[in-house]
C-alpha cells in the first residue's frame, strides 16, 4: 500500500477486496491499481517517500535481484570466453580444484 497525495493507492493480487474493506471501515479516495503499475512515469503522481510508484509493490531480495544477476552473469560469459580462448590454461585450473 502506498499513500500518494490525498489517495491510498493498493498494489495486491486482492486490491479490490482490501479497498472494498478500508472503504467500509470509513477511508475515502481510495483507487485500485490492478495493472500497468510499471508503466506509471517518475513523477506523474504526487507520493510521499523516496520509493518510485513503479517500485512500491517490490520488497525483500527483489530489490536487489538485478544487481545480483548482472554481477552473476558478467562472471558466467567471462568463465566461458576464458574455457573457449583459452582452453588449456582452463584445464589445468580445474585439474587444480579438489576433488569432492
Amino acid at each position: 500500500m502506498a499513500v500518494i497525495g490525498c489517495c491510498t493507492v493498493l498494489f495486491a493480487s486482492r486490491s479490490a477486496v482490501a479497498a472494498d474493506k478500508l472503504e467500509q471501515a470509513g477511508f475515502e479516495n481510495i483507487a485500485c491499481i490492478t495493472s500497468g503499475l510499471q508503466s506509471v512515469e517518475p513523477g506523474q503522481f504526487d507520493s510521499v517517500g523516496s520509493t518510485e510508484l513503479q517500485n512500491a509493490g517490490k520488497a525483500g531480495l527483489v530489490t536487489i535481484q538485478g544487481k545480483i544477476s548482472a554481477v552473476l552473469g558478467t562472471v558466467l560469459i567471462c568463465a566461458y570466453l576464458f574455457i573457449t580462448f583459452f582452453p588449456q590454461q582452463a584445464e589445468k585450473l580445474l585439474e587444480m580444484m579438489p576433488a569432492s
